[in-house]
C-alpha cells in the first residue's frame, strides 16, 4: 500500500527558510562527539546481499545457449546485463543512503524531521520501487537461464501507466530538491558533530570512500541513463511486439526525465525568489 504524499516539499523548504532564515549551523554547545557508526553485521541485510556484484550473464549462462545466439542478440544479452547490474549498483547506492546516513542522522538528532523530508524526500518509496524493479530483473535472469527472451512488460511496467505516473512524482520530488539538500549538508558540516559522522562514514566499507554529498544526485543521474540503454536493447531486437513496447518504453522514460528536470527548474526559481524576497525585507528592516 502506498503512503500518501501530504503536501510538497517546496512547501516545507519554504517554511523552514521563512521562519528560521538561510541555512545556518545549528547551535552544538550540548553536542558530543561520539557517533554510533554501524558495524557490516547490524546494517540492513538488504544492503549486505547488494554487496556482492552480480555475474557477468556470460560467466553463468550455458556455453553451448552462448554460441547459438547471433551476433545481435548477443549485443541485446550485452545491454540487458548492463541495465542489470546498473540497477543492482544503483539500489545498492540507495540502501546506502538511507541505511548509513538517513536513518542514522535522524536517530542521532542531527537532523530534524523537517531537514530529513527535504534531504531525503520520499526516499524508502524511491528505494521500494527500484528494488522491485531489480528483483523482477533478477528473476527474468534466473527464469531465462541468464539469457533473457522478454523484457518489454518489465520496463514498461516501470515506466509507462500508474506505476510510471508514481515513478515520476517520487523521482521530481527528490531531484528537484537536490540543490537545496546539498547546500543544507554543507552548511551543517559546520557542526562538529555531524562532520565528525560523515567523516566516520568515509571510513565505513559500505560506503566505498563516498560522501552523503555524492550519493544525493545518484538518483538523477540514474534517471538520465535509462534512456540510452532501452534505446539500445530495442536497436537490437528483432521480435517486432518486444522491439515496440522497448521502444515505448524509452519514450515513456523521456517524458518522465523532461518532467523531473521542469520541476528542477521551477525549485531552482523558488530558491531565487525566496532569498530575494528575505534579502529585501532584511534590507528594509536595517532601514
Amino acid at each position: 500500500k502506498r503512503r500518501r504524499l501530504t503536501g510538497s516539499v517546496s512547501e516545507t523548504v519554504t517554511r523552514n527558510i521563512y521562519n528560521h532564515g538561510p541555512i545556518l549551523a545549528p547551535d552544538v554547545s550540548c553536542y558530543s562527539p561520539t557517533i554510533s557508526i554501524p558495524s557490516l553485521e547490524e546494517i540492513d541485510p538488504r544492503l549486505q546481499e547488494l554487496e556482492q556484484d552480480p555475474p557477468n550473464w556470460r560467466d553463468v549462462a550455458p556455453r553451448d545457449a552462448i554460441k547459438k545466439l547471433s551476433k545481435k542478440e548477443a549485443k541485446r544479452q550485452e545491454v540487458i546485463n548492463e541495465l542489470f547490474a546498473t540497477e543492482h549498483a544503483h539500489v545498492r547506492m540507495l540502501s546506502v543512503l538511507q541505511t548509513v546516513f538517513s536513518k542514522p542522522l535522524g536517530r542521532e538528532q542531527l537532523l530534524t524531521a523537517d531537514e530529513l523530508e527535504t534531504i531525503f524526500p520520499s526516499l524508502d518509496e524511491i528505494i521500494e520501487l527500484h528494488y522491485n524493479f531489480y528483483e523482477n530483473l533478477k528473476k527474468l535472469r534466473l527464469e531465462d537461464n541468464y539469457i533473457v527472451k522478454n523484457i518489454s512488460t518489465t520496463v514498461l511496467h516501470l515506466f509507462g501507466g500508474p506505476e510510471g505516473e508514481w515513478f515520476q512524482k517520487l523521482t521530481a520530488r527528490f531531484c528537484s530538491h537536490q540543490k537545496y539538500s546539498l547546500e543544507q549538508i554543507k552548511a551543517k558540516r559546520k557542526d562538529p558533530r555531524f562532520n565528525s559522522f560523515i567523516l566516520q562514514m568515509l571510513t565505513f566499507c559500505v560506503c566505498r570512500r563516498l560522501q552523503l554529498k555524492d550519493i544525493i544526485p545518484t538518483v538523477m543521474q540514474r534517471l538520465t541513463k535509462y534512456p540510452l540503454l532501452l534505446e539500445n536493447i530495442a536497436k537490437n531486437t528483432d521480435n517486432s511486439n518486444e522491439k515496440e513496447k522497448v521502444e515505448k518504453s524509452a519514450e515513456c522514460c523521456k517524458r518522465i526525465l523532461n518532467h523531473v528536470n521542469d520541476e528542477v527548474k521551477k525549485m531552482e526559481n523558488l530558491l531565487v525568489s525566496i532569498s530575494t524576497q528575505i534579502g529585501y525585507i532584511r534590507a528594509q528592516n536595517e532601514q
